[in-house]
């Protein structure tokens, strides 16, 4: 109830015979309130028409229109157009004492302030837990970093996975990762894995999961996606779930780079180029019935795979139609090693003998990680011989 409506009250009460001393403390007023009537106007203290200026040790002071005549002349210098703040700086130092408050008022009345930043509109994730029902139907993105050790700074990983079939889609590393180069990786993508399959006559929802990272919020991408109808999507601050398949896949990179110390970026894109053929034919998911991305995808495309889904839930449960032992034949992954290549380039001899030599050089790497020795050893000089000799502590 506010302080009109107890007012109304109050003379109800009195108007039916109730006493003022009585009704007051009913609808819970003092008597300050109740006879208190507000003046005409707008409330609080007047603004001052004059600024103190302390100028050659005199003390001045200046009309309003004085102060704004100032703020022009600083101002028709475009390279020192400030907003209020710094015009209030740039005043106080010319010896006028004027505060922030003052300035913005003037600057207002005068159409002097700056034009706000418009921030750039973001489209959030509606659910936590995607749903997808297809391949290449929700597709996430981030970024991960690596120390590389002769530039001594991290380096930057690009990684966009399929959250249906958890295939590892497109990497790229640099020291500097830029709204251009995203844009390149998603016209790689496009090119390689959206159109091949022909998404855009089967008018499929392709939503892409990325956090708020200024290279994915950038107005050239979020551009370049309306332009290639792709439903980009933000998770909300703090919320690394909403990007939870890409984050699980990087604790899994994780896992396999911190095995190793890289000395030049060239090494790092030597193992990733590596490791992605390892992810994406061999190692096996729990939440993919068990398969690698690619043997998932080829036996979903032969329709050997059964979806279980539950929408309340937002949760899938795949199943095999067929006998384990049957799937190397059917992937084509009867081979000791590798497993079926689906929507990857043909490798021809020379890079088969360079990947080949790259898993060797990783193999006999020097800087490979290795636990401490148990028992610690120290070093002895030799005074006689001045010799270095090792005994043990």
């Amino acid at each position: 109830m506010g302080l009109g409506e107890k007012k109304q009250l109050v003379m109800q009460y009195n108007s039916q015979g109730l006493c003022l001393h009585a009704a007051l403390p009913i609808a819970g007023l003092s008597k300050h309130q109740y006879y208190y009537r507000p003046l005409p106007g707008k409330p609080g203290r007047k603004p001052s028409c004059v600024t103190l200026c302390n100028a050659a040790d005199q003390e001045i002071y200046l009309e309003n229109t004085a102060v704004v005549d100032r703020i022009k002349l600083l101002h028709s210098n475009a390279d020192l157009k400030y907003g209020y703040q710094g015009t209030t700086q740039a005043l106080r130092q010319e010896g006028l004492v004027i505060n922030p408050k003052k300035v913005y008022r003037l600057m207002k009345e005068n159409n002097l302030l700056q034009p706000k930043k418009k921030s750039t509109a973001k489209t959030y994730v509606k659910y936590r837990k995607v749903h997808p029902t297809r391949p290449l139907e929700v597709l996430e993105m981030d970024l991960k970093m690596v120390w590389v050790e002769r530039e001594r700074k991290h380096a930057f990983i690009l990684n966009i996975i399929d959250t249906f079939s958890r295939k590892w889609l497109y990497q790229t590393v640099a020291f500097s990762i830029t709204q251009h180069q995203v844009k390149q990786a998603w016209e790689h993508l496009i090119e390689h894995h959206l159109q091949p399959n022909d998404l855009l006559k089967k008018k499929l929802h392709i939503e892409i999961r990325n956090d708020n990272d200024k290279r994915f919020s950038a107005k050239m991408i979020q551009d370049f996606f309306k332009e290639n109808h792709l439903n980009q999507v933000f998770t909300h601050p703090y919320t690394p779930q909403e990007n939870g398949h890409v984050e699980s896949f990087h604790a899994i990179l994780g896992n396999h780079l911190k095995r190793f110390t890289f000395w030049n970026i060239s090494e790092l894109e030597q193992d990733l180029m590596l490791f992605q053929e390892t992810y994406n034919n061999q190692r096996l998911h729990g939440s993919i019935a068990h398969l690698s991305p690619n043997d998932f995808q080829v036996l979903w495309s032969k329709n050997l795979i059964q979806m279980c889904s539950n929408v309340k839930q937002r949760k899938i449960v795949f199943k095999l139609k067929i006998p384990r032992y049957q799937i190397n034949q059917l992937t084509g992954n009867n081979e000791p090693e590798g497993s079926s290549s689906l929507d990857t380039e043909p490798l021809d001899g020379a890079m088969d003998r360079k990947r080949d030599q790259w898993r060797q050089d990783l193999k006999n790497n020097l800087r490979f990680k290795k636990s401490p020795s148990v028992v610690p050893r120290t070093t002895k000089v030799s005074p006689k011989f001045s010799i270095i000799e090792y005994q043990n502590c």
